[in-house]
């Protein structure tokens, strides 16, 4: 059984577009994805600066084009999945390989989360941590004590032993200290431009409820396990408040990934740029095969 899994952001990285084997699809997509932006989405993949690819306005739909490029393209190869998940902004892509959003509304809805989360994070600058190797009890200790400098919450369950923290910018860098006192292996400040699945995201979430709410969701021709539940959505109306809930909780990544095997699924494909989730899959479960569209597509 194959599950598609998309990444979300973290993975961009100068270039990416040119992994892309061209075709007439990649071409399509990103013109549509230009013409709708207002500027070269392929170019500014493939040039940078990563300042801007990196700025959350234009990271949102980058990371979603490629991925739908990648995932149309496999689906033409005959790769097909039987189930769908997606990490974060991930999700969005998901979406779109279950056919519950069209392109262009998947594009419409990425582009006004990045313009909305990067005006919140204006407004409350803040950042993401990883911490490797800390028990879940320590990281809560982690928490409370840097929590005096801000507001820091636990934002994604990516592996057993990988948790990252969301918050303010001084409460991440007191966060950052005290987990290395504690023992942590790796503490890494993130490569995002805002303090996602945190409450600083909670001015994101009446103007996103109006979006989501005005597009047409399908009920998926896949199941689609969800991030605010780690569990198979069914319905159209269960997506799009789970979508909502997204914003401001936590990505439950591990519990996705549990579920996914639990359903049957022993083979992965990451479908977009990079091998986050390949690694994060590895480190979660035993006994599957773990791709990557980068190197499918280009083998």
């Amino acid at each position: 059984m194959i599950g598609f899994v998309f990444p979300g952001q973290g993975s961009q990285y100068v270039g990416m577009a040119k992994k892309i084997p061209s075709s007439s699809l990649k071409k399509e997509l990103f013109t549509k994805a230009s013409d709708f932006l207002g500027f070269d989405l392929e170019y500014l993949c493939d040039n940078g600066p990563i300042e801007k690819l990196t700025s959350t306005d234009i990271t949102q739909p980058a990371l979603f084009t490629i991925s739908a490029i990648y995932d149309t393209m496999l689906k033409e190869k005959h790769i097909l999945p039987d189930i769908v998940a997606g990490h974060s902004l991930g999700e969005y892509s998901a979406l779109f390989s279950a056919e519950v959003l069209s392109f262009e509304d998947g594009l419409f809805l990425v582009q006004k989360r990045g313009k909305l989360m990067k005006e919140a994070s204006e407004k409350a600058p803040g950042k993401m941590l990883a911490v490797i190797g800390l028990p879940l009890e320590m990281l809560q200790d982690v928490i409370e004590k840097s929590s005096d400098q801000g507001i820091i919450v636990a934002a994604n369950f990516n592996s057993p032993k990988q948790i990252v923290l969301s918050g303010a910018a001084k409460a991440i860098e007191k966060a950052k200290i005290v987990a290395k006192e504690k023992g942590a292996k790796i503490v890494k400040i993130l490569n995002v431009s805002a303090p996602f699945h945190s409450p600083l995201m909670q001015p994101v979430v009446p103007e996103m409820t109006k979006f989501i709410d005005a597009i047409t969701f399908n009920k998926p021709v896949v199941p689609i396990v969800q991030n605010a539940t780690g569990t198979v959505s069914e319905t159209a109306e269960a997506i799009k408040e789970n979508l909502k809930k997204q914003l401001v909780s936590p990505v439950l990544w591990t519990r996705s990934l549990n579920t996914m095997q639990k359903l049957g699924t022993d083979r992965f494909i990451e479908v977009g740029p990079k091998n986050v989730l390949k690694g994060l899959i590895r480190r979660t479960l035993k006994n599957v095969e773990v791709e990557t569209t980068e190197v499918l597509m280009n083998a």
